[in-house]
């Protein structure tokens, strides 16, 4: 028979909006992951709104690119089991129309995806990849010639660390500032100021100061010498890597991931080695990347025709095992190509190879279908392991508890579809990490384990991210498809009422945020944490990096210390020690012989008395409480002349004070000398614990710590960022409940006809609150409005939208 152009359309047109809002969802998701790495320009105050959208826009061909293919498979699926559900594609069949006549419209409509996709990643992610080097590079030279942020240590200024307590951004000034040096023999020089500025010409930097004191401690032990001047104008010049950034910035070398086909080849051809091998496959990757939508759209087309009998739920799991048996012959593939085991045009090809012989398989296999027989249907073997009881008996148990409403087919359905969309789309993040991970984790000793362990702590990220969408999919999902089968029209003629319907969604959105909540405190900040660190020690190749000693500023004293003991920093393989590997090391290592023994009870007590996270705070601590080395500047006179100095091998903050253990002293300035008293088990009495200052990301903390936080920065922005955070973090609880009571009303239409275009304008209308939401949080950060304002108002206007559309709904 000769293919009907009105069944083609169809075809299409069944495809065509699953499809689309796959693409949107899974963009979208992307973005969101994206956008995470560059948080510190998009929630910068200081930045230039066209810096933070060029970065923005920079961004969607790299993740269109990526969604364009996974779309297509998704649409191609869920379109097709829908069809295939209500007995449209028997229809089709017997209008005598075969397989390949159904193939083929969603053949062309994978040439033209894999076209769009293929311009895409010839020229857009080339020319976005430009942009945001630009951009990065740009956004480094403004924070150079911006003015140093009050209450924050800087130590960018090549040689030294410079701290300025209060300010004047706009005017470019600063007031009471700390800057400390120490030169290659160990002479420190600390210099202190009530008012300065930094004076920036051309490539040259100059740091100016009024009425500096200048304090120089020289030598060690007996030979220690002290010196102390006063100068009325302090300048010296300093480097602050901007003529670096600037040459990097006009200069056309550019990198591979800015390279179109043909100079990526010439790239490839001019390099040796794994510079080589590193452009041939990103010169494939971007081949197969634009023909990897019409192999999805045949491949999906093919399994659905051959699965004959089976729903929407089965053709979502069948979408998800694809993509990720395809992605990971992807990875295995340039794995096998980085070794030399395979050549690069071979291991870029596995994939599609191996997913045009499943093709062929599925479409001119043996017709005996194993895998469709109930003995390994998937639907048969979940059957096998339920409980051997009448589903009727199992409901009368919520037909007695809740009026005779089928509560538990609601629940039971939300929970189902909740979990296959995070399972479906955390899947895809985590493809989408590794993807752009592998090249640095794939060319390292135990990087592979390295990978899966960082992708194992940015699991409960991913949750946390992912949740508020999978309760918005779920809603759609489970009403929408309850609506098409006529549960609602039923439900409603049996005399009950729209919102009884909704009741069973609202309480199960309302206990998803008390899980969510309670999640993000006690799991999210520690994973957050490990996950940063793991992220970074994969981007340099497994090559563990010191984090420096820590600075925090109280009134009028200045901490610096480090958080691992020095002799057992060398031990360890990652960037920085969990709180775990942290308390190991003073508990095993040196740092408990520093202790005497009255701190060391104390200290026991503490570790065994609190399992919190990091396993070293006590009641009243927030943060960590235990350090080393630490040194102490204090100062007298406003500030501004230094007065004592505390070094002790350990310290730990407990309620009221710093408290020194053994080899603590104190050194006491004079006029030309250093007088050296003993400090062991000595007090410093403070407010509140220095050593809680040291997170900086709202992600590691939980709501106490961010609160803590919020309250003792001394950086007007810092303070807005933690405040904007902390009110996010309350957020979290009525979140999935906010979500769907806008969303619910738009799957609850009585009418089969439109019901495409009511979910379309419900996802729209999330896609709105998502642009809301942060928009208003850019906002709070950028202190145009209060942080509650910021994060709750978007709550709050669609919260009251919600409940105006659930007013017009039939019931």
């Amino acid at each position: 028979m000769r293919l009907s152009w009105t069944i083609s359309r169809y075809l299409i047109g069944a495809v065509a909006p699953y499809f689309i809002f796959a693409w949107l969802l899974l963009s979208v998701i992307l973005f969101a992951q994206q956008a995470s790495r560059f948080s510190d320009i998009f929630f910068s105050a200081n930045i230039p709104t066209t810096l933070v959208w060029q970065l923005t826009l920079a961004l969607v061909p790299s993740v269109i690119s990526f969604t364009c293919p996974m779309a297509a498979l998704v649409g191609v699926i869920i379109g097709l089991s829908k069809m295939q559900g209500d007995s449209e594609l028997v229809a089709i069949r017997a209008a005598g129309v075969g397989n390949v006549q159904i193939t083929l419209p969603l053949l062309m409509l994978g040439v033209v995806l894999s076209g769009f996709a293929f311009a895409v990643n010839v020229f857009g992610v080339p020319i976005a990849a430009a942009i945001v080097r630009t951009v990065a590079l740009q956004t480094a030279i403004y924070k150079l010639e911006s003015p140093i942020e009050p209450g924050i240590f800087n130590t960018e200024l090549a040689g030294y660390t410079v701290y300025v307590k209060d300010g004047d951004l706009v005017a470019g000034t600063w007031k009471n500032i700390f800057i400390y040096n120490e030169d290659d023999k160990g002479t420190v020089r600390l210099i202190t100021s009530k008012s300065g500025r930094i004076d920036s010409t051309g490539e040259a930097s100059e740091l100016v100061l009024d009425n500096a004191v200048i304090s120089t401690i020289a030598g060690s032990g007996a030979s220690e010498k002290y010196t102390s001047e006063s100068i009325a104008e302090f300048r010296f010049a300093i480097k602050t890597r901007r003529g670096e950034l600037i040459e990097k910035l006009i200069s056309g070398e550019r990198s591979p991931e800015e390279l179109g086909l043909s100079q990526l080849s010439t790239y490839a051809e001019s390099k040796e080695g794994t510079e080589r091998t590193e452009a041939q496959i990103l010169w494939q990757r971007r081949i197969v990347l634009s023909l990897t939508p019409i192999v999805f759209c045949l491949l999906g087309t093919a399994m659905i025709l051959r699965f004959t009998g089976r729903g929407r739920g089965f053709g979502i799991f069948v979408a998800l095992m694809a993509l990720i048996a395809y992605f990971l012959l992807a990875f295995l593939g340039e794995q096998l190509a980085r070794t030399g085991r395979v050549s690069v045009v071979v291991g870029s090809l596995l994939p599609l190879i191996a997913s045009v012989a499943a093709i062929l398989w599925f479409n001119f296999g043996n017709r005996v279908n194993a895998l469709s027989g109930r003995s390994f249907a998937f639907g048969s073997i979940v059957e096998r392991f339920k409980p051997k009881c009448k589903r009727g008996a199992r409901r009368n148990i919520f037909v007695d508890l809740t009026t005779g409403l089928g509560d538990f087919d609601i629940l039971f359905d939300l929970a189902k579809y909740y979990l296959l969309t995070l399972g479906f789309l955390g899947s895809v993040f985590l493809i989408f990490t590794a993807f752009e991970l592998w090249k640095f984790a794939g060319t390292m000793n135990g990087g592979i384990y390295l990978l899966a362990r960082y992708l194992f702590y940015l699991t409960p990220f991913v949750y946390l991210q992912l949740a508020p969408s999978a309760a918005m999919i779920a809603t759609l999902a489970t009403y929408v498809i309850k609506s098409r089968q006529n549960e609602i029209v039923t439900w409603i003629s049996a005399g009950q009422s729209t919102y009884r319907l909704l009741l069973p969604c609202f309480v199960a959105m309302l206990l998803v945020g008390v899980f969510n909540l309670q999640f993000q405190e006690h799991v999210g900040p520690r994973a957050n944490e490990r996950q940063d660190e793991l992220r970074t020690l994969i981007r340099n190749r497994g090559v563990s990096q010191k984090a420096g000693k820590y600075w925090v500023a109280t009134n009028d004293r200045i901490y610096s210390f480090d958080l691992i003991e020095p002799e057992e920093t060398g031990n360890h393989n990652e960037v920085a020690a969990s709180d775990n590997e942290k308390e190991s090391a003073v508990a095993t290592g040196t740092g408990r012989k520093a202790i005497d023994s009255n701190l060391q009870k104390d200290y026991n007590n503490r570790i065994a008395s609190d399992n919190e996270i990091g396993g070293n705070r006590n009641s009243s601590c927030v943060g960590v409480c235990d350090v080393f080395t630490l040194t102490v500047y204090e100062f007298a006179d406003n500030g501004t002349k230094l007065q004592d100095v505390y070094h002790s091998p350990y310290a730990f903050w407990n309620t009221g004070g710093v408290h020194f253990g053994e080899g603590a002293v104190e050194s006491k300035l004079g006029v030309g000398k250093i007088e050296t008293i003993s400090a062991a088990g000595r007090e410093l009495t403070e407010t509140g614990n220095p050593f809680g200052d040291i997170r900086t990301k709202p992600s590691h903390l939980n709501i106490a710590e961010t609160r803590y936080q919020m309250q003792n920065s001394g950086s007007e922005v810092e303070r807005r960022s933690f405040a904007v955070a902390l009110e996010k973090k309350y957020a979290t609880l009525i979140l999935p409940f906010v979500i769907a009571l806008f969303t619910a009303p738009f799957a609850l239409s009585l009418s089969r006809k439109g019901k495409v275009i009511t979910v379309g304008y419900a996802v729209g209308l999330w896609l709105v609150f998502m642009a809301f939401t942060s928009i208003f949080e850019q906002f709070g950060s950028g202190g145009f409005i209060k942080s509650g304002v910021a994060v709750w108002s978007p709550l709050a206007l669609f919260s009251m939208l919600g409940v105006y559309l659930l007013s017009k709904v039939r019931t």
